[in-house]
């Protein structure tokens, strides 16, 4: 099938599209952090920039934001919470696909940067999902495209403390077990507090899916999810990461 379009299917879980009419609030929040992350894709993406795919988009804003930041002619948002699509789609972008990440469909399309932000992996159901959408991503991406993706970082010691984090990778190296990235939480926003669930990456998890996807990594850094402070250090924020085939 062609990009151009919409692609729907099946329902999508509750709590996002609850969270659509809070969400650009929501991110104004994390300003510093996605700020970081938008400019590192910027300073690191292709020299010559066509298409551009954001796969689990949100509200669209900041695909078309950093679309027009690359000068790309052509933007797909991919986004399976129905009120967040109709959110991207007011947005007028070349297709929105209503799919989950590890649903990307065949197209004739291929895109010099895909978009993967703000821990849109973590909020997949588990290990083969995560990988099937990694394989989606790479099976779209231009020869000399990349991959842009962060994750939330179990072993973050600026967010939990390096005694908490020393712990978690000693009983992961040990005893290792992916469950353990499993979190519950919630969303503040405003006075408004809203249930969410999502996985805790170890740099050890989401390297080996990259690789497993057969993708390649070429960049990696930890952002400060609070100041959006670089680090090479894979305990000093959530990691991001530039992919290529």
């Amino acid at each position: 099938m062609t990009a151009a379009g919409t692609q729907t299917k099946g329902a999508v879980p509750d709590i996002y599209d609850t969270l659509a009419p809070h969400y650009r609030e929501y991110a104004r929040s994390k300003q510093a952090y996605i700020t970081a992350v938008d400019r590192f894709i910027l300073q690191h993406a292709p020299g010559s920039v066509e298409a551009v795919l954001d796969v689990g988009a949100g509200d669209g804003v900041r695909g078309v934001d950093l679309a027009r930041g690359l000068r790309a002619k052509r933007l797909v948002l991919c986004e399976p919470s129905r009120e967040m699509a109709a959110q991207c789609r007011k947005l007028a972008p070349e297709a929105v696909w209503e799919l989950p990440a590890e649903a990307l469909p065949d197209s004739d399309l291929r895109f010099d940067v895909i978009l993967c932000l703000w821990n849109v992996l973590g909020h997949l159901a588990g290990p083969s999902q995560r990988v099937a959408a990694l394989k989606a991503m790479k099976r779209l991406l231009a020869p000399t495209g990349a991959v842009f993706l962060d994750v939330n970082n179990r072993h973050n010691a600026a967010a939990y403390g390096r005694l908490k984090v020393l712990a978690r990778r000693c009983a992961d190296f040990l005893f290792p077990d992916y469950r353990r990235g499993d979190t519950e939480y919630e969303w503040k926003i405003g006075r408004l507090s809203l249930p969410a669930m999502g996985h805790l990456f170890t740099p050890t998890e989401i390297e080996g899916m990259i690789a497993e996807s057969g993708l390649r990594v070429v960049r990696r850094l930890a952002v400060d999810y609070a100041t959006g402070e670089y680090s090479a250090s894979p305990y000093r924020g959530q990691l991001l990461y530039r992919a290529t085939h």
